[in-house]
């Protein structure tokens, strides 16, 4: 089976991302919620910099230094809300995919 390689692989295959820092913050992501996140930034999709973009919100706010985040692909439910992607962009971007 094809690895996921990148957000829009994981929305596609409805799998959750999981980011945990090594404070112990834990964030579960919505795969299209982040997929649009990046995507309206302009930025690349790819988990690798992916999790160079991910920040601890706690580590920011107790002014300690940047580590990069852990990733992961899960099953979980999400427990981090961002802005859904419009269903017709969502389905513009599959006919564009295929």
């Amino acid at each position: 089976m094809n690895p996921i390689r990148d957000l829009f692989d994981a929305a596609v295959r409805h799998r959750t991302i999981k980011v945990s820092c090594r404070c112990g913050n834990v964030g579960i992501f919505d795969p299209h919620a982040l997929w649009w996140l990046f995507e309206r930034r302009g930025w690349n999709d790819r988990l690798g910099d992916v999790q160079r973009r991910m920040r601890c919100l706690q580590c920011y706010v107790a002014k300690r230094k940047r580590t990069p985040a852990a990733i992961e692909v899960s099953n979980e439910n999400h427990t981090r809300q961002l802005p859904m992607p419009d269903i017709s962009e969502w389905k513009r971007q599959l006919r564009r995919r295929r």
